[in-house]
């Protein structure tokens, strides 16, 4: 009997073991990006290059760009029961069609949670369908940023500004921030917003992850 590859994942080492996501190969997915966020995306090194990761990646790619998609989605949350999801641990909304489908997810799925980081806030075709997204209650959405974009504006109502350090001198803004791998051993030159705690010595002693952190999904 064939199995049935499903487009939902459940779990890793940082989200935990209870959230689930759905991803896309990083960079040519990501028509928001930055040369500072390319420079320093966790997606394109470590255990995103394995085979199995790469098959999946381009496999879950060719599904995102299928008219059922969304329904297909939308069974998959329901039946699995999904309280959370993470849409796009690598990849991003890589065109307002593609955007859309994640859009009627949103509105035909209000029992569970989603919640994404973005830099398509960047790509005025796409802006119009995140903003109808953001606006929904069961969504929370981060507008990615770093010292090359500067912050989003305007900023939609609801949305937070997840910030991307890749030196400990530059000047910070926004509500997280994300350490790149280089300055998480670094102490802050400038007090920072909240630091994802994952990313933290003490997060790491305690095990944090975004399961049992909730930060950036419950509120």
């Amino acid at each position: 009997m064939a199995t049935i590859r499903s487009l939902l994942a459940l779990g890793n080492a940082k989200l935990g073991r209870a959230i689930h996501h759905f991803d896309l190969a990083a960079v040519h997915t990501c028509p928001g990006r930055s040369k500072t966020c390319e420079a320093a995306c966790y997606a394109t090194r470590g255990r995103f290059h394995t085979t199995l990761v790469r098959d999946r990646l381009r496999w879950c790619l060719a599904q995102s760009k299928r008219p059922d998609f969304a329904s297909r989605m939308v069974h998959e949350v329901r039946g699995k029961g999904a309280l959370v999801v993470r849409v796009h641990v690598s990849g991003d909304f890589y065109d307002p069609e593609y955007a859309g489908k994640w859009l009627s997810v949103f509105r035909r799925c209000p029992a569970a949670t989603f919640y994404f980081y973005t830099r398509s806030w960047r790509v005025a075709e796409v802006v119009p369908v995140l903003e109808q997204a953001t606006a929904l209650e069961n969504v929370r959405a981060w507008y990615s940023a770093d010292v090359e974009t500067g912050l989003p504006d305007p900023l939609p109502e609801r949305v937070r500004v997840a910030w991307l350090q890749t030196d400990p001198d530059e000047p910070v803004a926004g509500n997280l921030v994300f350490r790149d791998e280089p300055v998480r051993g670094t102490r802050p030159r400038t007090a920072l917003p909240v630091v994802c705690p994952n990313e933290t010595p003490a997060g790491h002693r305690f095990g944090v992850n975004c399961g049992n952190c909730g930060h950036c999904w419950k509120a």
